[in-house]
């Protein structure tokens, strides 16, 4: 079994990108991660904390309003009228109002710093609702005291409560806004921070996988292409030794046939001759007969010497592959009652020996087949040199044929010449990177294509 060799550096540089690109995949699901785990932070934490806070501080203002305003109606003389004013039920909204929004809070909160100023509100809460009920209560018996002393010593209590009430209703405010909302902004501006560093640590570590992608991919592109140039080169070593190698046999056999089967009929020409001279007497039936055999015989060597020629292609360097297509014309045409017509290139085609011996090839192939199966009347061949090709188009009026059909897998023992012949040219050119097109149909003719690139 043959040992399949496996480039190391090439599966590396693979293996590296694939690794790579899980590597920037991760990151890139992290950092969304994080970044959904943040927008959620301050949807659901943040945001929550700061509302509840702010609306604290307004249900404390609407309380302490409350306050005031039943202070205010409750100890007005001439005002009986406007006693309604006096709302214990707004108090009561305003302090059932904080209660639950500090319970909101309070369901949010974390560290114990955070739960040691929730209780620190409670308690500074307590104490407010604790003077804000004294004074209420000193209010509602200002109305029943008739004694002016007592009434002044009454208001009083109640003006030193009142300037109790507000001290501690600003300083719930401001441990509120200090405590509480300054340090929940400070926590947003926190995240912030991090989420800024992330970014940064993000970006930068997409920025050098991307150098270091780049590099690895640089490195593999260079593997392909130095993998790919050794297989073009070992297939044009592979080509030339095919081509070589069927040339000699291909010489070979022109040698056996131009010297063996040319020795053997010209031998018995001779013999005919040899014949003709024993006996000169002879009956002239007899001898019309030598006549015709010498005929046939001379038909024959020069059909051998025609089949040499075609077997082994001329000097393709001496006289170049234009000349030696036109030769191979000429020779068609004594064979065959075929028109051929032959459009050269315009400039000089200086081609390799590989090139030049399979466009001859091809010319040849196609010619075989058009005088074998195509029963045309006119063929026209083309050989012209494009910007970076070189192409051959053979052209026939024929019979054409079913192409699917005949390059369909076969038996060996129903083998096709014509199918074995356009598929090894088929192998052949597409060996040295060319593509060989065959347009075709029963009745329609048949146009065979070949173009190499130069």
């Amino acid at each position: 079994m043959k040992k399949v060799s496996i480039d190391w550096r090439l599966v590396g540089g693979f293996s590296a990108l694939l690794v790579l690109m899980v590597v920037i995949g991760a990151i890139g699901i992290f950092q969304i991660q994080s970044l959904s785990k943040r927008v959620d932070d301050f949807g659901n934490y943040y945001f929550p904390l700061q509302k509840a806070a702010l609306e604290m501080r307004i249900n404390n203002s609407l309380y302490a309003r409350g306050i005031r305003n039943y202070i205010f109606w409750r100890s007005a003389r001439y005002l009986e009228a406007a006693k309604a004013g006096a709302n214990q039920e707004a108090i009561n909204a305003a302090q059932e109002d904080f209660d639950k929004r500090l319970a909101d809070y309070t369901s949010f909160v974390q560290t114990n710093t955070e739960k040691e100023r929730v209780d620190i509100i409670n308690l500074l809460q307590q104490e407010l609702r604790s003077i804000g009920g004294k004074i209420i209560s000193l209010v509602d018996q200002l109305e029943n005291i008739k004694n002016n002393a007592k009434r002044s010593k009454s208001e009083q209590s109640i003006n030193n409560l009142v300037m109790a009430f507000e001290s501690k209703l600003y300083r719930i405010d401001e441990f509120i806004e200090e405590s509480l909302q300054k340090a929940n902004l400070k926590g947003v501006e926190e995240q912030l921070r991090l989420a800024g560093k992330a970014k940064k640590r993000a970006i930068a570590l997409l920025f050098w996988s991307l150098i270091i992608g780049l590099l690895i991919g640089g490195e593999t592109a260079y593997l392909i292409y130095r993998n790919r140039k050794k297989e073009r080169e070992s297939r044009e070593k592979l080509v030339h030794r095919m081509i070589r190698m069927e040339e000699e046999e291909r010489q070979n056999l022109s040698l056996q046939v131009h010297n063996q089967m040319g020795q053997d009929l010209s031998a018995l020409r001779i013999y005919l001759d040899i014949i003709g001279k024993k006996f000169p007497d002879q009956d002239p039936i007899q001898t019309k007969e030598i006549a015709q055999g010498k005929e046939i015989l001379s038909r024959l060597l020069e059909k051998s010497h025609n089949i040499a020629e075609l077997l082994r292609p001329p000097a393709l360097q001496e006289v170049g592959i234009v000349d030696t297509i036109s030769d191979l014309i000429f020779r068609y045409k004594q064979i065959s009652t075929i028109k051929f017509s032959y459009k050269k290139p315009k400039l000089p085609l200086v081609l390799s020996d590989e090139y030049s011996l399979i466009l001859y090839r091809a010319a040849q192939e196609g010619l075989t087949n058009i005088i074998k199966h195509a029963q045309a009347k006119k063929v026209g061949i083309c050989l012209e040199k494009k910007a970076d090709l070189v192409s051959l188009t053979v052209v026939d009026d024929g019979v054409g044929f079913n192409y699917g059909r005949y390059m369909k897998p076969f038996h060996r023992r129903r083998e096709d010449k014509l199918r074995l012949g356009l598929a090894g040219l088929r192998e052949r050119i597409a060996l040295l990177d060319g593509k060989m097109r065959i347009e075709t149909a029963p009745e329609k003719g048949t146009t065979l294509s070949i173009e190499l690139p130069l």
